[in-house]
């Protein structure tokens, strides 16, 4: 079982998400989400988001030292034909290291220019893939952001967006 399986499946025995499931039993998972700073490091600890298609709306729930805490849920950022992909945990065979380092061996050849800032990473289902979908800021106010599937290591997209308009 991979890291990211593993804590949710501790999510799940946690009487916090069994109390919050009794009233969201149709919710799935969607994704996991930290934030990173400019070095590539982790800077918040696991955000893990459910999608109730009764409500229309996530919940988060962050992973805390010995437990979990819940946000409250929210609308969910998306255009109105996209659908909300559940995520299967199992099939994200890279972990979020083995990913990472992907992006910091293919960053120069996708981004040459760039250096980059703080960002996040999000594992998450996309067209039916299991991405690991990282961003960045850049110094030159960009985002750069390369999609790596979970299962196969291959780089499925990349995008630079300029912040600025010239």
């Amino acid at each position: 079982m991979n890291e990211i399986a593993s804590l949710f499946l501790e999510l799940k025995s946690q009487e916090l998400f069994k109390e919050w499931n009794k009233h969201h039993a149709k919710a799935y998972l969607t994704h996991f989400f930290s934030a990173m700073s400019s070095g590539k490091e982790p800077t918040t600890s696991w955000e893990i988001g459910l999608y109730d298609p009764q409500s229309g709306k996530i919940t988060v729930f962050v992973k805390l030292k010995e437990d979990f805490a819940i946000k409250p849920e929210d609308d969910v950022f998306k255009q109105e034909t996209t659908t909300i992909e559940e995520l299967d945990v199992e099939k994200a065979r890279l972990s979020c290291n083995e990913a990472l380092d992907i992006f910091k061996e293919r960053k120069e050849e996708f981004f040459p220019k760039e250096v980059c800032g703080d960002g996040f990473v999000v594992l998450q289902t996309l067209d039916q893939k299991v991405l690991w979908n990282f961003t960045f800021i850049t110094k030159t106010l960009k985002f750069v952001n390369l999609k790596i599937n979970a299962q196969s290591a291959e780089v499925e997209g990349n995008q630079t967006i300029d912040l600025v308009l010239k």
